[in-house]
């Protein structure tokens, strides 16, 4: 049985199918009108290369397709989101129950307009709360949110006032109005936090939720898939449709890039990473500290604060279509780009402006006859023409000069990028780490932006181009719960609270068909100065021991995580055979070698590495070591 994993970008849709003799890679142009367009293509390719007379006949051989995406990164960067509705505790209108103003302008306008923020007294009743619902409705809200001051543990008043919206407002009436409690959606004793991520999450839930159930409906109805399609979460695992909050999906696609550096940091032994991944649309900075992805604990959601641990995630909008202008004297990148559609200039589809993938093919890093192995043909001369006008006659500069200065452009930028994530870990200096770069553009970056570092390796993946892909392909199916525990507090009711939600995620696993023999199960106790690390075990055998060390506790969480089976990287033998491609008809301007020809293999820079749908670029001074399974390791001079 093969599994899918899908990863849709703002420009291109990476897909890795494992469960065969070898995994197989595919990339397609995002469809940002209709994501599930370009998901459907891409099985569609799956099906074809593998030789299925029709797409039925391949799902009928797939057990889970996952699916990772910016599609709710895209609503929030976007403010694409419904009108929004807001009940607070009296006094909370306009401070939303923080002392930052920064806080509060984070969100206000950005997902809730200070007009729909309303304030509801804890003892109105069913005709004030009726009345203040409809006030929001007749205002065009689409959404109301009920976040009450207090409301940590039990949300007993926000559940009292759902109640009789749903009674008042049912949802077989076109004049319902979805309504969601804070307290349902993160068990959390920070009010802001429980406010702030119930916004987050009712502003992206549409988008997600239509694209995920008309993906299904194509799926099952159409095709009578009978598999499962498994949504990636910022934790680094995935769960079904129905156990996913759409807020727990943003930026699942680079993230899942991130845990699969993660997962190569802890198998290689990299003590320190820095991550980077350019695609078509965003650059992308994480960092990684003994096999661990660095999180911190009052993290945010593109600006939005929650008092929560969040991954550091740093990003920019660079990527292959990222526009360049000229600004003074200097050659400035983003953050507009031309996307998927019409493309850059060199796409052939309209697209005018001069942009990075322009560069590049002026360069002859990309070559046009192989772009997304061979099924689109660049033009040489539109990139030429672009560049030209938009940036070397204004500068008055050589064509090829100002092609470099776009490229050097955008090295600067990722390199400046990954100095601000690195501010935020206490690695000190950076001698000692290794850049990890993927994603479409990365690896045409990652030994350029080292040099500015002062870093001295770099790692290449073969499936680098489809990164997010492959950290999906190796992610576990992965259920969290949490409860509140409150006083009086003893070992015996601490473990109670453990055994209630072991069986919780056991009746869950099991009634989605998954054997909890090839489950584990992991604990954490929180205070509010203090937690635990991840403890595996039975609730009867851990919790105690961790109860006993730590003072007062108020969280208990529990990760159930159900091992699907991780993605095999094929072996290959070193070649006899060694040599750089012929440049005859291929317009290659550097020494250009087949990626199956190089395991195994040490290469030199300047040159490139072609692997069909992607290309590794190493500079100057750079050594390029290639292993039995295409991954490599470049390192300056004789440093090894």
């Amino acid at each position: 049985m093969y599994c899918v994993d899908i990863d849709t970008g703002g420009t291109m849709t990476d897909t890795l199918v494992s469960g065969g003799e070898s995994p197989l890679l595919i990339k397609v142009e995002s469809t940002p009108h209709d994501i599930t367009e370009s998901f459907r293509q891409s099985l569609e390719q799956a099906a074809e290369q593998l030789g299925y007379q029709n797409l039925k006949d391949f799902l009928d051989q797939v057990r889970f397709i996952r699916w990772t995406s910016t599609l709710t990164s895209n609503v929030l960067a976007q403010g694409k989101g419904p009108k929004l509705g807001l009940i607070v505790s009296p006094g909370a209108e306009e401070n939303l129950y923080t002392s930052d103003i920064a806080d509060v302008k984070a969100v206000i306008p950005k997902l809730v307009r200070p007009e729909h923020i309303v304030a509801l007294s804890e003892h109105a009743d069913r005709i004030q709360i009726v009345g203040t619902v409809k006030r929001l409705i007749d205002q065009g809200i689409r959404r109301i949110n009920i976040s009450f001051k207090g409301a940590f543990p039990s949300g007993e008043r926000e559940q009292e006032v759902l109640k009789i919206i749903d009674e008042q407002f049912p949802d077989h009436f076109l004049g319902s109005v979805p309504a969601l409690a804070g307290s349902e959606m993160l068990l959390q004793p920070d009010d802001m936090s429980r406010t702030f991520y119930a916004l987050i999450n009712a502003y992206v839930h549409n988008a997600l939720a239509n694209s995920l159930f008309k993906a299904e409906d194509y799926l099952k109805a159409e095709m009578g898939w009978r598999g499962d399609i498994l949504v990636g979460h910022l934790s680094g695992g995935v769960a079904r449709i129905g156990k996913t909050k759409a807020v727990d999906t943003i930026e699942s696609g680079p993230l899942f890039g991130t845990h699969a550096s993660a997962y190569i940091a802890k198998h290689e032994k990299c003590s320190h990473v820095i991550a980077i991944d350019i695609g078509g649309t965003t650059g992308k900075v994480s960092v990684i500290t003994d096999g661990n992805v660095e999180t911190k604990l009052n993290g945010s959601i593109f600006g939005i604060p929650v008092r929560m641990p969040m991954p550091v995630l740093r990003s920019n909008a660079l990527g292959g279509g990222s526009i360049a202008r000229v600004e003074g004297r200097e050659i400035n990148l983003g953050p507009e780009s031309m996307g998927a559609a019409p493309g850059p200039a060199c796409y052939g589809l309209g697209g005018s402006e001069a942009t990075l993938t322009d560069a590049l093919v002026l360069l002859k890093i990309i070559s046009p006859s192989t772009f997304l192995g061979g099924r689109r043909t660049l033009d040489l001369a539109l990139a030429a023409q672009a560049v030209s006008e938009h940036i070397a006659e204004p500068l008055n500069i050589p064509i090829e000069e100002a092609a470099e200065g776009i490229v050097a452009s955008a090295t600067k930028m990722m390199a400046e990028l990954a100095t601000e994530a690195i501010t935020e870990t206490d690695w000190g200096e950076t001698d000692q780490a290794e850049l990890f770069a993927y994603g479409g553009n990365g690896p045409l970056f990652g030994t350029q932006i080292a040099d500015i570092l002062g870093i001295s390796k770099v790692r290449f993946f073969a499936y680098g181009t489809v990164f997010s892909a492959y950290g999906s392909a190796i992610s576990d199916v992965l259920h969290v719960y949490e409860s509140a525990l409150t006083a009086p507090l003893t070992g015996r009711s601490v473990l109670q609270s453990g055994e209630a939600l072991y069986g919780q995620a056991v009746r869950d696993l099991e009634g989605e068909g998954f054997d909890i023999n090839d489950s584990s199960f992991c604990w954490r106790l929180s205070s509010a100065s203090e937690q635990s690390d991840l403890v595996d075990g039975s609730a009867n055998e851990v919790l105690p021991r961790i109860y006993s060390k730590m003072n007062e506790p108020t969280m208990l969480r529990l990760e159930a995580r159900y091992v699907v089976g991780k993605v095999v990287l094929p072996s290959h033998k070193k070649r006899d055979s060694f040599q750089a491609l012929s440049k005859e008809g291929r317009n290659l301007a550097i020494d250009t070698y087949a990626h199956q020809d190089c395991y195994g293999q040490s290469i030199s820079g300047p040159s490139l590495v072609d692997g069909g749908t992607f290309t590794w670029f190493v500079s100057p001074g750079w050594i390029l070591d290639v292993d039995a399974k295409g991954n490599a390791l470049a390192y300056k001079g004789l440093v090894s």
